[in-house]
């Protein structure tokens, strides 16, 4: 009798890996009801819920913000595998970015499936700053291009490999230079972006088949020297690429280009308003009569109206949205000039003065900048809150009286205030702040200039509510009241930031403020920009540290603030304290890590000490989750190569940790398997490492988990199954315990449909009668899918 016939299958651990598509079963739907029960029963102040105690554990209940589908797995195990309670078979639909409705559903409604406008995988789009520009953003660049009239001198100036390029924010400068460059390589996609602050002099292309490299701002600290610009033509020239560099339009850098590099800029100037609506028009619509019957259908006079200013071409864009969104009735032809949000910055100081005497319209006005488009019950919340937090100082007059409080200031609205003839002022009534009956919900909208979003259903733990969101009339009203708030109201800053600091511990409130934070730094400037930051990142509580971390991906999309938030990151990332790290690697797993990825990896590898206290367990369990937000938002091939490099570093903790988190990037997206099928340039290591790990003591068991998977949902796309019994053949051709263990997984599972049974069952037997076979060459593009005598048992 074999050993493989006595094999046990092994232990049934569900991959607790609901991002891949398989629909959570009852179990993870108890649990989550289990975890919702523990958190109400704690019996802790909301508001104060993810406070650490003063010893500095960490706290397991607070919810980073990362809807990743991984709930608590990463504290479970090496992976993160749940415990032993059983596999849960479960149907899987793959139905990638659609809806599936099984039941009726009544008008007004809608679902929020998180697909977002065009990131990889359905995921938020996010602009490279460094790295590949991904497809998504430069085929976005093309299409609706409208072609200014020094478009053809640019191209001709970029034959000699460096253009530079200048103009005003909001000109389109970018979306030119990928057009430029874009258009230059031949239709190529193949296109680099170049940190502002990376220093050009000692700069060298990084990829044979970039075409095109995009350096969007020149840090002033390293101006350029004349040999610097003949070496990077050089350099261009033997890769046969080419470079834009975008500058601001300002004349002394201009004149300073001309004087010491003997270069003149390019100077970008968007094309007319009508030309960039056309354009973008007839790219949504191509269909001619279709168009024509939108812009009939609008109120007369309008466009034209609209078009008459000085528009930014991003601004003529959300015009074409709005004229497009008339068509499926999203709105009325009268509605759009209502919501434009390029009309908002005019409106704020009318706004602001009708609310002057109302601190209950000021407090909710607030609270809807920040926390726009969440429900209207948190808004409500958060409006109470900070009205409590200002002690008065939202209120223009304060008298004493019903309302218990006294004026900080003398005047004639204190009380007992004494008037030029020496009398007292008379007293009137005031209202009860404590009434509960005060202002209606419908009230503050109105006087705010808000209004209820369109109803919508989020899932989080394995449960479904309904959201009915608050949102401005007016595309991005509350980023222009705060824009204009924080910049002329200084005292309020100070309100504002213990306001937004102080947030429980929920994702959906981490984030919008973390944004607002990071917008600040931007609006404010000066040495002093990240110093509300600084404080959050080194935090106590983790809902503090998450804030930072959002605010510092946002902060860092100004190419300025930038330098300092890099430079801020890099210090942290070597420091002891375990709260300054944590935030370096939730900032990683945000925007900032997504739009420079080399460096997300090189301070994730910093942070990361080990699994050593609590603290670093909790440090630990962040990078994980940057990990898996980096390879899922479009920046798999940067990821993998930091990630096979740590495997290969003998006695470092972040070997172990590829090893540990690889079999999650392996089961949450095909990535892996399609380098093998393509015989791409990682197919050798990705079949390597999933051996290695495969056959890795701790490790098998979530390897074959994720292995399992992925064999489960390739059933339902016949790419995918190619993808996957191509990985399983180079499996099948080292039979060591791992792999026999998989293969014993797939070939007993139930499901006939199930991709590879055929490979696994073929290869059991042929291990079974001892069929021997050479060991296979390592895999190489073009030939990773065509292996040599599979099957067999290796001699």
């Amino acid at each position: 009798m074999s050993a493989a016939a006595d094999e046990q299958a092994p232990p049934a651990r569900a991959p607790a890996l609901s991002a891949s598509g398989v629909s959570p079963g009852p179990q993870e739907a108890a649990s989550g009801a289990a975890d919702a029960a523990r958190s109400g029963d704690s019996g802790r102040d909301p508001a104060h819920e993810d406070e650490e105690p003063s010893d500095g554990t960490f706290d397991e209940d607070f919810d980073d913000g990362f809807d990743d589908g991984f709930g608590e797995g990463f504290d479970d195990g090496p992976l993160g595998a749940p415990g032993a309670d059983g596999l849960r078979h479960t149907f899987a639909i793959y139905a990638a970015n659609a809806n599936i409705n099984t039941g009726s559903v009544h008008g007004g409604q809608r679902v929020d499936i998180g697909a977002g406008p065009a990131g990889p995988g359905g995921g938020p789009r996010f602009v490279a700053h460094e790295g590949p520009v991904s497809a998504t953003e430069i085929l976005d660049a093309v299409t609706g291009f409208a072609e200014p009239e020094w478009f053809p001198a640019a191209m001709a100036e970029l034959d000699r490999r460096v253009l530079f390029l200048s103009g005003e924010p909001g000109t389109g400068r970018r979306t030119a230079a990928l057009n430029l460059l874009h258009r230059h390589a031949g239709r190529s996609m193949n296109l680099r972006a170049v940190d502002s602050d990376e220093d050009l002099a000692a700069w060298r292309p990084t990829d044979a088949d970039t075409r095109g490299y995009l350096v969007d701002g020149l840090f002033p600290a390293r101006p350029l020297k004349p040999a610097t610009v003949g070496n990077l033509r050089r350099l261009l020239d033997d890769a046969d690429a080419r470079m834009v560099i975008v500058l601001h339009d300002d004349p002394v850098v201009v004149r300073s280009l001309a004087r010491d590099l003997h270069v003149t800029p390019v100077r970008c100037v968007s094309p007319p308003p009508r030309a960039v609506f056309e354009a973008r028009l007839e790219a949504e619509v191509p269909n001619r009569t279709e168009r024509n019957r939108l812009l009939a259908g609008l109120e007369p006079g309008l466009l034209d109206e609209l078009l008459a200013g000085r528009l930014m071409p991003a601004q003529v864009r959300e015009l074409v949205d709005a004229v497009i969104r008339t068509a499926d009735g999203g709105m009325t032809s009268g509605d759009i000039r209502d919501r434009l949000s390029y009309l908002a910055e005019e409106e704020v100081p009318d706004l602001l003065r009708s609310l002057r005497d109302d601190p209950d319209g000021l407090a909710f006005l607030l609270a809807a900048c920040v926390f726009e488009g969440l429900d209207h019950r948190i808004v409500r919340e958060q409006a109470e809150r900070l009205v409590d937090l200002a002690d008065g100082r939202l209120h223009s007059v304060l008298l004493e009286g019903a309302a218990g409080r006294t004026s900080t200031g003398g005047g004639a609205g204190q009380p007992g205030a004494q008037r030029h003839d020496g009398t007292e002022s008379p007293q009137g009534p005031l209202p009860n702040p404590r009434f509960v009956f005060r202002r209606s919900l419908d009230d503050l909208l109105h006087t705010v200039r808000a209004e209820y979003g369109t109803r919508e259903y989020h899932s989080a733990h394995g449960y479904t509510y309904v959201v009915e969101p608050v949102r401005f009339t007016r595309h991005r009203q509350g980023e222009a009241v705060l824009r204009h708030v924080w910049r002329q109201y200084g005292r309020l800053s100070g309100l504002l930031t213990n306001w937004m600091g102080e947030v429980n511990a929920e994702s959906d409130l981490t984030e919008p403020v973390g944004r607002v934070m990071g917008m600040a730094a931007r609006w404010g400037g000066g040495r002093r920009a990240l110093l509300h930051i600084r404080e959050l990142a080194g935090s106590d509580r983790a809902t503090g540290r998450a804030v930072a971390a959002y605010a510092l991906g946002m902060a860092a999309e100004d190419p300025v603030v930038a330098g300092e938030v890099k430079y801020r990151l890099a210090q942290w990332s070597v420091q002891s304290s375990w709260q300054v790290r944590w935030t370096v690697a939730q900032a990683c797993g945000t925007g900032f890590g997504a739009a420079r990825p080399d460096q997300a990896m090189r301070l994730l590898r910093n942070v990361f000490r080990g699994r050593g206290n609590r603290q670093e367990t909790a440090v630990g369990n962040v990078v994980r989750r940057a990990l898996v937000n980096l390879f899922a938002t479009g920046n798999q091939p940067t990821v993998f190569r930091h990630l096979t490099g740590w495997a290969g570093t003998r006695g470092a903790d972040v070997a172990r940790l590829s090893l540990e988190i690889f079999p999650h990037l392996l089961a949450t997206d095909a990535w892996c398997q399609e380098q093998v099928l393509t015989g791409g340039e990682f197919a050798g290591p990705v079949v390597d490492l999933t051996r290695r790990i495969v056959n890795d003591d701790e490790l098998s068991d979530p390897m074959c988990q994720a292995l399992f998977l992925r064999c489960r949902v390739a059933a339902w796309d016949d790419r995918q199954t190619t993808a996957v019994e191509s990985l399983l053949t180079m499996l099948a051709q080292d039979m060591r315990h791992g792999v026999l263990r998989l293969f014993v997984m797939i070939d007993r599972d139930g499901d006939p449909g199930i991709a590879g049974q055929h490979i696994a069952r073929q290869a059991l037997n042929a291990w079974r009668t001892g069929e021997p076979t050479a060991p296979p060459p390592a895999p190489s593009p073009g030939t990773a899918n065509r292996p040599t005598r599979p099957y067999g048992r290796t001699p």
